[in-house]
C-alpha cells in the first residue's frame, strides 16, 4: 500500500527536491522549489505518493529518439506534468542528464492544477533520482499544464471541475529562462525545443527570441506519437 503525502515530512521533501536538483548547472537559477513546497503545504495529505516502477511507453519511445546530448546544444521540453517528470527521470537513467524544472504553479486541491497526478511523481522520482547522479549537463523542462489552454480536449467531467475551481494557471516569464548573452556565457550555439502541442504562446515568443542569435529548431512530440 502506498504512502501519503502525510508521510512525506519536510525533510523528505528536501531530499527528493535535491534529487532533481542535482547537476542542474548553469541552469540551476531556473530551477524552481516552488512545486516542492506546495507538495509541502498541500491540503489534502491523504494524497497517496507513489507511481510506477517505469516510465510510460511514450515517454521511453520519445527519449529512444533522442541523440546524445551536446554541450553547445540546450533541450527544453515543454510537456504535461507527469509526462515531463517522467521524461526528466528517463533522461537521467539515460544520458546521466539534469533537469532544471522550471515550474511555478502552486498546487491546490481545488485548482485547476490540481497537482494529484505531478505530486506523486514529482517526490516518489525524486527519491530515486538522489541514487542517480547527473554527470552530463542538464536541459530546461516546463509544465505545458501550466496554462491549460487544452481545457476544450479535456474529458467533460473535468472541464466541470474547472468551472469552479481556484484559477492557479500561470504563464511564463522573462524570469523563466536563459537570456541569450547568458546562454552565450554557456557556450549554447543551438537550442532545440520540443513542446508537446503547438508551441504555446509563451514559448512561442521566447523561441522568436533565440532565433536572433542562435539556432532554434521545434519538434511536436505529440505529432510524431
Amino acid at each position: 500500500m502506498a504512502l501519503t503525502l502525510q508521510a512525506w515530512p519536510e525533510r523528505r521533501i528536501l531530499q527528493a527536491m535535491r534529487g532533481w536538483r542535482g547537476g542542474c548547472g548553469p541552469l540551476l537559477p531556473w530551477f524552481r522549489a516552488t512545486p516542492f513546497a506546495a507538495a509541502h503545504h498541500y491540503r489534502d495529505r491523504m494524497l497517496p505518493i507513489d507511481c510506477p516502477a517505469t516510465a510510460p511507453r511514450a515517454v521511453k519511445q520519445l527519449v529512444a529518439t533522442l541523440p546524445a546530448p551536446a554541450p553547445e546544444t540546450l533541450w527544453i521540453f515543454d510537456l504535461p506534468g507527469a509526462v515531463a517528470l517522467w521524461l526528466g527521470y528517463e533522461l537521467r537513467c539515460r544520458f546521466s542528464l539534469a533537469s532544471a524544472l522550471c515550474w511555478n504553479g502552486w498546487y491546490d486541491p481545488r485548482g485547476i492544477l490540481d497537482g494529484r497526478e505531478e505530486i506523486p511523481v514529482l517526490l516518489a522520482l525524486g527519491q530515486r533520482l538522489a541514487r542517480r547522479p547527473a554527470a552530463r549537463g542538464s536541459c530546461l523542462v516546463f509544465d505545458a499544464r501550466r496554462e491549460t489552454d487544452a481545457l476544450g480536449t479535456e474529458e467533460a467531467s473535468r472541464r466541470a471541475r474547472h468551472a469552479n475551481a481556484l484559477d492557479n494557471r500561470y504563464t511564463l516569464s522573462e524570469e523563466d529562462a536563459p537570456t541569450l548573452e547568458q546562454l552565450g556565457q554557456m557556450g549554447i550555439r543551438r537550442v532545440h525545443a520540443y513542446s508537446w502541442s503547438a508551441p504555446a504562446v509563451d514559448l512561442a515568443g521566447y523561441v522568436d527570441y533565440l532565433q536572433r542569435g542562435v539556432a532554434v529548431a521545434v519538434t511536436e512530440v505529440a505529432a510524431r506519437g
